[in-house]
């Protein structure tokens, strides 16, 4: 009986002691500093071989539980080199210093829908820029603008100076001919909407197509000051994970987050104003040239010609020569950009909460851009298993564009009235406020200035939400749920005004008045599931699965009356009413597998499926299958690497991919439109004909590359070539009236686009009191059609050489054609009645230096140059003035339209101190001067060879015709840290 309770308790000291026999364990403790002996908060501290880790605290302080037969410590944080310590069971805690990763090597970049990956096993060419790098010179308007000269593979034309942007992007060339060119751009998770948003205004000034109304891309909503980072995706190897949508690449965007610890509190301001960056400058005439250039040989000619001679000198006298362009675009336009951040935490919690408000006046009076924004971005760990993520932003804009670009003969076009008008006329308003007439075109660019309307103003919502579920973690595994959600909503309202006694109205419409609303409503979610495995080898496995769902609504409606009463404003207030409304729904699901293995840091091979249905497909039930495969080997991890050297990196990589891009909504059948015949309402058969068999256009993408750190990394380089073969591409072909159609939807050409990326950096200096870092980057992009028309052997005839319809002006003034074995960017005219390719708007090469120079720990000195060579563009403001004969002498002696684009320009350039303040409130001041567009070295002829008539879709861009002037922007800062 005795025996019993020694039994008994030994069992217990047994029961007490096994798990400890299991899993012995000691604690190591420590402190991670930077350099500078700051605390670190928020340092990954993980035991080497196993997934049990910890993070430092607010005074960099850790403490990690270590299982026996383990004894090293990894460390890791954003923007610092890892670093491995030996940990032993009783050692004193352990003081840490980690150093900057100046090379970026350890910069996570993403390679799925839910996993990241270190840039140094990086197999792709993603390019990343951090917030810094996007706003830190000098105040940005948009964020698609402040991309330029950034980034290598990459090419930005913009297509409206107005305040408040449009810009056409370009990744790795033209990767649609009548679809989207523009990259898809996802924003926290949510994938949200760029579209250009018309007004209207077409109806009343005789443009051509919505995509001549210089609408900006709904991207402009966003503040840069909210970015952290972005990544972009520019192929298809890299981009193939994102399917349907990825054929023109892909922008992630990242904003800021929380940080636990002491709250911060910043607020920057600052001040500006734009000018235009060049005037074409008018021609001057005397007398004797006046009497020439608008007389001729004819009675009637000789009248003319005298008439205009005796007002010219009649204007002279009175003192009454005006430079019109002048005063029109003389502008200084003022800006004001103010930005508050407030962001901090606790262990669980971390908050970032902004508010922006831009006020931009533009270079035309009454032009302008108003933006408000607001974000709050929340991130919460409920328990060591579930981590959530909220951000919330809240956009308010408005913009005022007036009248600029392409028309017939409105009279409203500022570039069509100053091409035409006389400066000795005098078209301004008498003391009653009347304007008079322009007796050379149809319109007075000064009434068009004071008394139209041209505006629109934005409500827009963006919703992300990304739960994250650790199902399962063992030493070796860890299994994750990745859930991600999110919302754009957008509601845009449009007015264009032109009042009835305006010089073209009178006898045609009599007054103009739109007015449009358009609802946009995009969500999209994600459940992706995460399987990390590590082996005691040093072999690591991570496999993800899930889903994927797009859905976008959109309800346009665009209301318009003409013959208005006077005065009135009021739809309701005009004799004739037209309403168009348009309605949209796009479905998109879509399955993802994706395999990694890393193999010792030396070799990692990817490999991933994903399964795309869309009911923009002829078969909106069949699933297209969109591949990707990488590899990436590190030879300096190797062991027969000599360490000693002065190469600290060489990696070689190759990446395949294949992303797709389906029909834009409503090309799959042929639509009705009403009509009313006698009294009596009814429907024709549209001049679009459908096409029910139409499948996506793909994108398949072989890049070979390497990069190299020399030199304890001061110096790196990363070099890329790429072959992308885009097949079956959606385009538009013009029919025979005959048929019953204006065109038809075919999905039978190929194109190839092969180039070259180059990038150099440079970061000689690190000295306290001087640090210099440098970047060269240097790319190109050739493009060729490679098939055009039915394949030999198929039903149908091969399809002849066209052009696209609604992309220029045809080919007697110039404009792009579609001809086998021809760059798709190649400009043609008729030379001696054949059509022949006399320019190219692919520039030959492009390339940015980006220069950053820090003095004293406090005096920041910043510039980037841009320099593109090549690129011709279309010029057709030239023809106008010519016809007008307001062409400056300097131009007189240019045969044809197409003109070289080339230019150097200083793209940003900036000086910023910050002032050393002891203040128990105000811990940091900062002061600086900085522009934009600063000067640009170019032999254009025109305004500026960045330049786009037709939006930014299809082959846009390059083709000038009476823009709104691009500006140049200068600004002085002030910021306040609290």
């Amino acid at each position: 009986m005795h025996s019993l309770p020694r039994r008994l308790f030994g069992s217990l000291i047994f029961a007490i002691a096994l798990p400890c026999l299991l899993h012995a364990q000691y604690s190591v403790s420590g402190t991670v500093k930077d350099t500078d002996g700051e605390p670190l908060i928020g340092v990954s501290v993980l035991v080497v071989g196993t997934t049990t880790g910890t993070v430092t605290d607010f005074d960099g302080n850790f403490t990690v539980n270590v299982p026996d037969d383990r004894n090293a410590l990894r460390l890791s944080y954003t923007g610092f080199v890892p670093q491995t310590v030996e940990v032993s069971r009783g050692m004193a805690p352990v003081d840490i210093t980690l150093d900057e990763d100046v090379a970026n090597l350890e910069q996570v970049v993403v390679t799925g829908l839910a996993s990241t990956i270190k840039r140094s096993n990086l197999a792709n060419a993603v390019s990343v820029v951090s917030g810094e790098e996007l706003t830190g010179v000098t105040s940005q308007q948009t964020v698609d603008g402040a991309l330029y000269g950034k980034l290598t593979g990459v090419n930005i034309v913009q297509t409206s100076g107005a305040p408040g942007g449009g810009y056409a992007v370009r990744l790795r060339g033209v990767s649609s001919l009548s679809g989207n060119n523009q990259p898809l751009f996802i924003v926290d998770g949510v994938y949200i909407s760029n579209v250009e948003l018309p007004s209207g205004s077409r109806n009343a000034s005789g443009a051509n197509s919505a995509s001549e109304e210089s609408a900006s891309n709904r991207i402009a909503d966003l503040n840069p000051d909210d970015i952290e980072s972005i990544e972009v995706l520019k192929g298809a190897s890299a981009a193939a994970i994102y399917g349907t949508r990825a054929n023109a690449g892909v922008v992630i965007i990242t904003t800021k987050k929380g940080v636990a610890g002491e709250t911060k509190v910043s607020f920057n301001q600052d001040l500006g104003f734009n000018t235009i960056i060049k005037k074409v400058g008018r021609r001057t005439f005397t007398a004797d040239q006046v009497e020439q250039e608008f007389g001729g040989t004819t009675p009637d000619q000789i009248a003319a010609g005298k008439a205009a001679r005796a007002a010219f000198e009649a204007a002279q006298a009175r003192g009454e020569i005006f430079d019109y362009e002048d005063i029109i675009y003389g502008e200084k336009g003022f800006i004001s950009d103010s930005r508050l951040r407030v962001s901090g935490g606790s262990d669980r919690t971390n908050f970032f909460v902004s508010g922006s408000y831009r006020d931009e006046d533009g270079i035309i009076k009454g032009t302008g851009y108003e933006r408000f924004t607001a974000r709050l971005n929340l991130t919460h760990q409920i328990n060591d298993r579930l981590k959530i993520q909220s951000n919330t932003n809240f956009v308010r804009s408005s913009a005022s564009r007036s009248f600029s670009g392409n028309e017939n003969e409105g009279g409203l076009s500022y570039g069509y009235t100053l091409a035409f008008t006389r400066d000795y006329v005098n078209l301004f308003p008498d003391e009653d406020g009347n304007y008079p007439d322009n007796p050379n075109f149809s319109g007075n660019p000064l009434q068009t200035r004071d008394q139209t309307r041209n505006e629109e103003d934005i409500n827009r919502v963006l919703q992300g939400i990304n739960v994250n579920y650790r199902l399962l973690q063992q030493d070796n595994q860890t299994l994750n749920l990745v859930l991600n959600g999110g919302l754009d909503f957008i509601l845009s309202k449009t007015f264009v005004y032109v009042p009835e006694n305006f010089q073209s109205q009178r006898g045609r419409q009599n007054g103009f008045l739109a007015e449009g609303k358009n609802d946009l409503f995009n969500y999209n979610y994600s459940a992706i599931a995460v399987h990390d495995y590590y082996t005691d080898s040093g072999i690591n496995f991570t496999t993800q699965a899930g889903i994927t769902y797009i859905n976008q609504s959109a309800d346009q409606l665009l209301t318009q009356s003409t013959q208005l009463i006077p005065l009135q404003t009021n739809l309701g207030q005009g004799a004739a009413q037209e309403i168009d409304q348009t309605l949209l729904n796009v479905e998109e699901f879509g399955y993802v597998v994706q395999e990694e293995v890393n193999l010792y840091d030396r070799v990692i091979l990817t490999g991933g499926l994903r399964f795309d249905k869309s009911s923009l497909n002829g078969d909106p039930n069949k699933f297209f299958t969109f591949p990707r495969a990488s590899v990436a080997v590190n030879l300096n991890e190797f062991d027969f690497w000599n360490t000693s050297g002065p190469i600290d990196q060489f990696k070689l990589r190759a990446a395949y991919g294949v992303t797709g891009n389906s029909a834009s909504f409503g090309r799959l059948f042929t639509s009705l439109t009403n009509n009313n015949i006698g009294g009596r309402g009814g429907f024709t058969v549209d001049g679009q004909q459908g096409n029910s068999t139409l499948e996506p256009e793909t994108s398949s993408e072989m890049e070979f590359g390497t990069d190299l750190g020399l030199f304890d990394n001061k110096v790196s380089l990363t070099a890329t070539y790429y072959i992308r073969d885009v097949k079956d591409l959606l385009y538009d072909r013009s029919l025979p009236t005959s048929s019953g159609f204006s065109n038809e939807i075919r999905n039978d050409l190929d194109l190839r686009n092969r180039g070259f990326e180059f990038q150099l950096g440079l970061n000689p200096v690190r000295e306290d009191n001087f640090y210099y870092r440098t970047t060269l980057n240097f790319w190109f992009n050739r493009s060729e059609i490679t098939r055009l028309g039915v394949p030999d052997g198929s039903e149908g005839e091969d399809i002849p050489s066209f052009v696209p319809p609604g992309v220029a002006f045809g080919l007697g003034l110039g404009t792009f054609y579609i001809n086998e074995g021809s760059p798709i960017t190649g400009l043609w005219e008729n030379v001696d009645g054949v059509p022949t390719q006399t320019g190219d708007t692919e520039p030959d090469f492009q390339f940015g230096w980006n220069n950053n120079f820090t003095l004293f720990q406090n005096l920041d000195i910043n510039f980037l140059f841009h320099w593109r060579e090549g690129s011709e563009l279309l010029n057709l403001t030239r023809l106008l003035t010519n016809l007008g004969n307001t062409t400056p002498r300097e131009y007189d002696d240019l045969t044809g339209f197409i003109e070289d684009g080339s230019y150097f320009r200083l793209r940003e350039a900036g000086i910023n101190y910050r002032i050393p303040l002891n203040s128990d409130v105000i811990r940091g001041l900062k002061v600086g001067i900085s522009g934009r567009n600063i000067f640009t070295i170019t032999d254009y002829s025109s305004y500026d060879p960045e330049t786009s008539v037709k939006g930014g879709s299809g082959l846009s861009t390059n083709i000038e015709v009476a823009p709104f002037p691009s500006s140049r922007q200068f600004y002085l800062h002030l910021g306040f840290d609290f």
